[in-house]
């Protein structure tokens, strides 16, 4: 037999689902995208989403797994989706297997998945996650501490702040210091030899292009900085947010065997508030759990339209 999302509402006590709920709800395992604004009742649909595909046999409770953002969040699903099935089980003589469903927020994810699986990099599995306050503070007695040049119109708090953001955005891209290095060698050669045209005037490089290869210098000039920063965070066993999802990526991504056990024990994967702009997440995710949608793991991303985050990117 065959649960419909209006019976399990009737049974558990809880409001009936509108068509448009109720279309997620029942949705075949697979790959699903929920577009959703703010009050439409994500939340609410993916916990009864749950309940639907543990009622009708798809999976145990223990065999699932919900990520969002905010531990707030994460608690709010965890304890929607364990009341719901605590009442199914009374329900039912055959009730679902054992287990409880695993919830948690991506940086709690990303930090179990390199306890568990770092070596393989390898990285300190037990290398303890720096607050944002505590970053700067280290950040800024590397910065300070520097025995070679700083720029001389920047204090130390300015050159600290420089160089958290472009460390932020190299382990957003998954790109290490090394890849940076010398591009601003190479992009001045092309500035230089540029044939006239837009970009080329007859006196030389346009304002824009000069301007672009002063920035690429910048940032070249920040690398040793920055390679001080994770020398220091290696040495205390540290990490920093983007760093860690950035090392779960390459986990995921570099040793298959960590996604087939992941896919081997999950069966409902349920990305809450996903942003496929985040560039580690998305390799990290789709390495683990991309392999599986043919294979009838039930992975189901939701966000809201107005991040504008599925559309143009073909997701």
């Amino acid at each position: 037999m065959t649960y419909s999302p209006t019976e399990l509402a009737v049974a558990l006590g809880v409001p009936k689902p509108t068509d448009e709920q109720a279309a997620v709800i029942v949705a075949p395992p697979g790959p699903l995208v929920v577009i959703a604004g703010a009050g439409a009742g994500k939340t609410e649909t993916m916990a009864a989403r749950v309940v639907w595909l543990v009622a009708n046999g798809f999976a145990d409770p223990g065999q699932v797994l919900g990520l969002t953002f905010t531990r707030k969040a994460a608690g709010e699903l965890l304890r929607r989706v364990r009341s719901r099935l605590a009442r199914l089980s009374g329900l039912r003589d055959d009730a679902p297997g054992g287990g409880v469903p695993a919830v948690s927020t991506y940086h709690a994810f990303a930090g179990a998945l390199l306890r568990e699986h770092g070596l393989l990099l390898p990285v300190e599995p037990e290398a303890r996650l720096l607050s944002e306050t505590e970053l700067w503070q280290l950040a800024f007695a590397v910065v300070s501490g520097y025995p070679g040049p700083l720029r001389a119109d920047r204090n130390p708090a300015a050159v600290t702040a420089m160089v958290l953001r472009l460390a932020g955005e190299l382990a957003e891209h998954l790109v290490d210091t090394d890849q940076l290095r010398d591009t601003h060698v190479e992009l001045e050669r092309l500035v230089l030899n540029l044939p006239a045209g837009r970009y080329q005037r007859d006196r030389g490089p346009s304002q824009w292009l000069l301007g672009m290869l002063a920035t690429q210098t910048e940032r070249a000039a920040l690398v040793p900085l920055i390679d001080a920063l994770h020398d220091r965070m290696r040495a205390d066993k540290v990490m920093d947010f983007g760093a860690q999802m950035s090392a779960a990526a390459r986990l995921a991504e570099s040793c298959p065997q960590v996604g087939e056990q992941l896919r081997a024990r999950y069966r409902v994967v349920l990305l809450d508030e996903y942003q496929d702009t985040g560039h580690a997440q998305r390799i990290a995710l789709s390495s683990l759990f991309g392999g599986g949608v043919d294979d009838g793991l039930a992975l189901t991303a939701v966000g809201d339209p107005i991040q504008s985050i599925y559309g143009w990117r073909g997701a």
